[in-house]
């Protein structure tokens, strides 16, 4: 339930608040069948809205609890690479084994260790010890202006190999990109700034890279 909580506050993150069955599912690797009665346990505790073949949304208890779960995770996610050098395509499955294990004190401890960060290794904002979370006004790479220099902020993808591209060209959390050219074929150009690189990215990848204007 702590997992799927934490997949229903982060897809509400991004959208409209309600999340469907099918969205959890393919996040957690699991049968709509499982996810339902996982609602439904969810429900029953008063975590969630629930109608019959309808999305969800958090209650205000539930958003509470996954917002700690969303915490331990993210605390996770940035103490491996920062002190053991995991890349950032690697912490959500290794986190997501470790969240359901750590105190408050450990929680308290791994932030003072990492000198209180702000946001994870994509650049999800980390709860701090109240829950609180603060959230900037950010906008998909895909909308910015052609010509438009910008910092990347936060990536919301968790596919390990495009993760992995992307790092390997330069495109993560800090980065200054210029979206060089649209293309007829709905793709993007950008270069990262400090180089003469030049990556092509479909609309699906630039639409889960949150940015900032006027980066660099």
């Amino acid at each position: 339930m702590e997992d799927a909580l934490r997949h229903i506050y982060r897809l509400a993150e991004t959208g409209d608040g309600w999340v469907s069955n099918t969205a959890v599912a393919t996040q957690l690797d699991v049968t709509r069948a499982t996810v339902s009665s996982t609602f439904d346990a969810l429900a029953t505790r008063g975590l969630v809205e629930r109608e019959a073949y309808r999305p969800v949304r958090l209650t205000e208890a539930g958003e509470t609890a996954a917002l700690d779960v969303v915490r331990r995770h993210r605390l996770v996610e940035t103490l491996l690479v920062e002190m053991f050098d995991y890349a950032m395509s690697e912490v959500d499955v290794e986190a997501d084994r470790l969240e359901h294990h750590l105190s408050d004190r450990l929680c308290r401890e791994i932030e003072r260790a990492l000198g209180m960060p702000s946001a994870d290794p994509h650049g999800d904002p980390i709860p701090d010890a109240a829950l609180d979370v603060e959230h900037g006004d950010l906008i998909p790479l895909f909308d910015v202006d052609e010509a438009a220099v910008v910092e990347v902020v936060r990536i919301l993808l968790r596919d390990d190999e495009t993760l992995d591209e992307l790092v390997s060209v330069g495109i993560e959390p800090s980065a200054v990109l210029t979206l060089t050219e649209r293309t007829p074929l709905g793709t993007v150009v950008v270069t990262v700034s400090g180089t003469d690189q030049q990556t092509t990215l479909p609309e699906a990848v630039a639409s889960a890279i949150l940015v900032e204007s006027g980066g660099g």
